[in-house]
């Protein structure tokens, strides 16, 4: 496949992050006053700089070069356009363009830091002026996304504090939550000018610009709760430049390396992307006292989710099976204890979203946790099931089994309520979520007219995930030596099975229903949820064929991947959140199903596609989702269409590519009896060969090296560190 050079897919914004602290600007780095598209410095779900904007003498510098690769640095390297200015003698000149180079790092380490690097090419001495206008409105992110619009009270003005050895420009702010607030620029070794009568704050370099002579300085912008500098010190080694910030944060990514595994073939755009997913893991990656676990995505859900962390949780055990550990541990920690409606807190139940800004102190959303959720918690026990058959980590196992059982009591108490005996959802909040499967907008369920369902509603997938949790549970109870128990889910598997299947089914679509509505009727449309059931065995295999077959038909399938719901139904909007867009994470579930049926050319399939799409993007980065707009074959230079407020990177897409590959190769670990089994793994006609080095199954490491001839993939072990059988069936 020939090597493809990305159009502009959705990078016209820059992330970078660091646990809690992460930026989001344009190409120029800059950040336009009043943006409310999700641009600025964020801390803890408040926004401590809404406004950076540049000027080189008075014009826009020219970026020649905006990289953000690495998730924590970003780079900058600008030029400038004509520019009217004096030499050192006083005398008018204008600079030609491209004489001028400014070069700007940022690194996130528990604050920013800034640095900048200005040089002449120009034969003469020449005065130049570089202005940075800055300002902080202190914003709760919930009042960006336009969920609460919060009348912000009169901000204190700011003021450029040179008392100290270094000047510090400081925005302060008093919210409603009597949190007090503030962001610091702080000047390191050179101190500017303050530019008076200016509607923002802006301050000036100037300097007279020798030829080939660099001119540098150094600042920093710190963000400070009630007098505490949010800064590393507390959960990392603590710093005072920039260059001790890069030192911890390049040996942090060479130990990752080390720890995860590595995904090597001959194709150089799937090295990229691979490359990328583990970059964005790891930036996504948050670590608080409390425990670590995977943001969901920037810029609008940097936050502790449950239903996003189990099932990025999943994706990445072939990557990294320690993010699993984290994300069970702290899940567990919030799990449900009483009857609260006001935030759908129940006994055992998993938290859907945690949010620590000024609306959540205030209570004006519930998100303290939330637990408007209906499948986070059967997850919860897949995800630890799946953790254990990778790593046979009895500690784990013994810790997390109270809150186990205290999960499968939800999912009991759950199915009582229904009449039908299905996991159902219904909110008790004010501000709750109406619909709380994982298309979670409002109109995500409805029926063939497009009506919009109202709750208490049975997801199709759900079911699938409830039947996955009882048929795990009962494997671990093995190994927890509660016979009764496992006995008893294996007798509400078989009749749970058998009901669904009857209830669900629809002879006359020859699919599955999205959902049953309070009557037990179904919502008669074709959606990519049931797709989700696939991998969990529910369906009879009849059923499972048919499934399979239609959703990979026109209408479900674009080219790219399968469509949240059918072209042909009233519903459809491929430019909507849930309702007709490619979503990379529902697809790399359905492959899972597909690898499950022993379909490998349809889980190819999906591969290919969510590949070629990667192919257009910036850095090869699967977004959150795209539209679903099909794409047209044999023109190679059509790309996917963007959704214009989609989260990149974002936890689900950045681990689904590593789900679609296991899903590809066939890869099943049992780590319990200290063997790992391949089984007719497959490879696409445009890689010859894929490495996957560091692999880790229970306490061995392999390296693993697949390669395509005319018939089949063979399989070679390249090396191996513990005892670890490798059975391979081609």
């Amino acid at each position: 496949m020939q090597i493809k050079q990305p159009e502009d897919f959705l990078s016209r914004n820059r992330t970078i992050k660091h646990n809690h602290l992460y930026l989001v600007d344009d190409v120029l780095g800059n950040i336009p006053q009043g943006d409310m598209s999700g641009l600025g410095l964020y801390h803890l779900d408040t926004r401590f700089l809404s406004c950076f904007e540049i000027k080189l003498h008075g014009t826009d510098p020219i970026p020649l070069l905006s990289s953000s690769e690495m998730g924590y640095m970003s780079t900058i390297v600008f030029t400038n356009g004509p520019i009217q200015t004096v030499t050192e003698d006083g005398k008018p000149v204008t600079l030609p363009p491209e004489i001028i180079q400014l070069k700007r790092e940022t690194v996130l380490y528990g604050h920013q830091f800034e640095r900048y690097w200005l040089v002449s090419y120009f034969s003469q001495p020449v005065y130049l002026e570089l202005s940075f206008t800055f300002d902080a409105d202190f914003r709760d992110m919930f009042d960006i996304r336009g969920i609460i619009a919060v009348d912000l009270p009169e901000r204190r003005p700011p003021i450029l504090d040179t008392s100290g050895q270094n000047p510090v420009l400081i925005f302060s702010h008093k919210d409603r939550s009597e949190r007090n607030l503030q962001t610091g620029i702080r000047f390191v070794d050179l101190a500017p000018e303050e530019v008076p009568d200016q509607k923002l704050p802006t301050v000036v370099y100037r300097t007279l610009l020798q030829p080939r002579q660099p001119f540098n300085f150094n600042y920093e912008i710190q963000t400070i709760i009630n007098d505490r500098l949010m800064n590393a010190g507390s959960i990392e080694a603590s710093v005072k430049t920039m260059d001790e910030a890069l030192t911890h944060l390049n040996f942090r990514t060479r130990k990752n390396v080390q720890d995860t595994a590595v995904f090597i073939s001959d194709n150089e755009d799937f090295n990229e992307m691979m490359s990328r997913n583990q970059k964005d893991m790891q930036m996504l990656m948050t670590h608080t006292e409390e425990g670590s676990y995977v943001a969901a995505g920037i810029p609008w859900y940097v936050a502790l989710f449950g239903r996003d962390s189990l099932i990025t949780s999943r994706f990445a055990m072939m990557y990294n099976p320690a993010i699993a550990k984290e994300s069970l541990k702290i899940l567990a920690k919030y799990q449900g204890k009483e009857n609260n409606p006001d935030r759908d807190e129940e006994p055992g139940k998993i938290l859907h979203e945690m949010r620590v800004g000024e609306l959540a102190r205030l209570g004006e959303i519930p998100h303290t946790p939330y637990y408007g959720s209906v499948d986070a918690t059967p997850l919860f026990i897949i995800t630890l099931y799946e953790y254990f058959q990778w790593t046979h980590d009895l500690e784990i196992l013994c810790e997390l089994w109270p809150h186990a059982l205290k999960a499968m009591d939800w999912i009991d108490h759950n199915l009582q309520q229904n009449a039908q005996g299905y996991s159902t959802y219904r909110s008790m909040c004010d501000r709750g979520i109406l619909q709380q499967g994982w298309k979670d907008s409002h109109d995500s369920v409805m029926d063939e007219l497009g009506v919009i369902g109202q709750p208490p509603i049975a997801l199709s997938e759900v079911q699938g995930y409830v039947y996955m949790a009882k048929t795990m549970m009962g494997r671990l109870a093995d190994f927890m030596e509660e016979k009764t128990l496992r006995h008893r889910l294996k007798q509400e598997c078989v009749e749970f099975r058998k009901r669904f299947n009857n209830d669900f089914w629809m002879e006359d679509l020859e699919f599955c229903a999205l959902a049953l509505n309070e009557q037990g009727q179904p919502f008669r449309v074709i959606a990519s949820n049931p797709g989700h059931c696939l991998e969990t065995g529910l369906f009879y295999d009849t059923y499972a064929d048919q499934m399979m077959n239609r959703l990979m038909s026109a209408d479900m399938f674009n080219g790219w991947g399968i469509r949240t719901l059918s072209s042909n139904t009233v519903a459809y909007n491929p430019m909507s959140y849930h309702n007709g867009s490619i979503w990379p994470h529902d697809n790399a579930m359905i492959a899972r199903g597909f690898a499950r049926q022993d379909r490998p050319d349809l889980v190819e399939r999906i591969f290919t596609g969510l590949f070629e799409a990667a192919r257009h993007m910036h850095y090869r980065r699967l977004p959150e989702l795209f539209c679903g707009f099909r794409k047209e074959d044999g023109k190679e230079g059509d790309p996917p269409v963007r959704y214009p407020v989609s989260c990149i990177p974002q936890a689900w897409a950045a681990a689904a590519m590593y789900s679609i590959l296991q899903s590809m190769l066939n890869i099943r670990p049992n780590a319990p009896q200290k063997s790992l089994s391949i089984h007719s793994p497959n490879l696409p006609h445009y890689m010859s060969f894929l490495q996957i080095n560091n692999l880790r199954v229970g306490k061995a490491i392999v390296d693993l090296e697949f390669r395509r001839n005319h018939k089949s993939v063979t399989v070679d072990v390249r090396n191996r560190q513990g005892q670890l059988d490798i059975i391979v069936q081609i």
